[in-house]
């Protein structure tokens, strides 16, 4: 008996489905704070990613089910007399959610473009940009359609027996091999568009590439993608065979498609919360560990010449506020101004002033 692939096993399965989901709400809420934070109008590239997350959310809760009930990650028991469909029904439920959570991530990410680089709106790169989105629009309806009425008007045969199901419903091969295919592609033309976009920009190479890169955060996307890709085309080819199991080679499919939304998401994410993270927690805390350093070096310089401030009556405070204590002589009475009262021998005068990044010695 083979051995199944680390993505194929139940506990994999349920890791990746729990554990994405709850980065994905912890990102997007990230995002929604970051904006805020900004003081910027939140976007429809923002709100986009709702619907994202959520369908991402309910890929996971579907995948989990399928766990539970023995349709994904484990290999397919039929019992003696069993005439339901283990799989097939959920397979169809996952597809369905598939184009509408990639094609927001997509969608959410050329609305970002078009808030970043977008000034005319006569641009070439304006109408570039909305095309995308209309392909992306398009894109989105024209999939979801096609595997919602993969049976046709029978889609009670999606809840009836094997026999049934492949009696009344076209084959999931060609729809989802196109599926993957149309995707990649687009993925890589929509990841590709800042890049020469930011070339452009008047900066040095070094700020190029780091821009550069965090626009192309997003291709962590393309790695899963891909993935999926090689699986559906091999299986669809003949020339890839992970496993001659029907459950097994769903649960693979479906863990890919999975991990892709649930990266996407991250990805889509990311380059509106990194320049937001770079100043409110990056950079203070580089300042802070220099700052750390830098006092070491100081410190004995800075005690010494307090201890000289002590020794000349004069106490030097942390805001650089200078007091001092002054005995008046009495002889020196009836030359003291009006506004300031007369004291005797034995009383203090005590004076303060802020220094102004001068250091004030007085000899006594």
């Amino acid at each position: 008996m083979e051995n199944p692939f680390y993505y194929m096993r139940p506990g994999h399965v349920i890791a990746a489905a729990v554990a994405l989901s709850v980065v994905d709400i912890l990102v997007v809420g990230l995002r929604f704070w970051a904006r805020k934070a900004q003081k910027q109008l939140l976007g429809s590239d923002d709100w986009l990613m709702v619907p994202a997350t959520l369908v991402t959310v309910g890929m996971g809760i579907s995948q989990l089910y399928g766990v539970s009930q023995k349709a994904l990650g484990y290999r397919t028991v039929i019992p003696d007399g069993y005439k339901g469909n283990p799989f097939e029904l959920l397979e169809w439920t996952f597809f369905l959610m598939l184009p509408i959570a990639t094609g927001c991530m997509k969608a959410s990410l050329l609305l970002f473009y078009k808030r970043v680089f977008v000034i005319q709106k006569q641009s070439g790169i304006n109408t570039l940009l909305k095309a995308f989105i209309v392909f992306t629009v398009a894109w989105i309806i024209a999939f979801f359609f096609a595997m919602f009425f993969k049976c046709g008007r029978d889609l009670w045969a999606l809840w009836d027996s094997q026999v049934e199901f492949q009696a009344h419903c076209s084959s999931n091969s060609n729809l989802i091999l196109s599926l993957c295919i149309t995707d990649f592609i687009t993925d890589v033309l929509i990841i590709s568009i800042p890049i020469p976009l930011v070339l452009r920009l008047q900066l040095s190479p070094s700020k190029k590439l780091g821009v550069c890169l965090v626009f192309l955060l997003g291709a962590g996307t393309l790695v899963a993608s891909i993935i999926r890709f090689v699986l559906m085309a091999g299986s669809y080819l003949g020339t890839i065979n992970i496993t001659n199991d029907s459950i097994l080679g769903t649960t693979a499919c479906l863990y890919w498609g999975m991990i892709e939304c649930g990266v996407g998401v991250v990805a889509a994410c990311l380059p509106t919360i990194h320049f937001f993270l770079r100043r409110r927690i990056w950079e203070p805390a580089l300042r802070s560990t220099k700052s750390i350093f830098s006092s070491q070096s100081t410190k004995s310089t800075r005690t010494s010449w307090v201890d000289r401030a002590y020794q000349d009556s004069i106490r030097v405070q942390q805001s650089f506020q200078v007091t001092y204590d002054e005995i008046p002589d009495s002889s020196s009475g009836p030359t003291w101004p009006n506004y300031l009262p007369s004291v005797s021998n034995e009383r203090l005068v005590r004076e303060s002033y802020l220094m102004q990044d001068r250091v004030a010695k007085v000899v006594e």
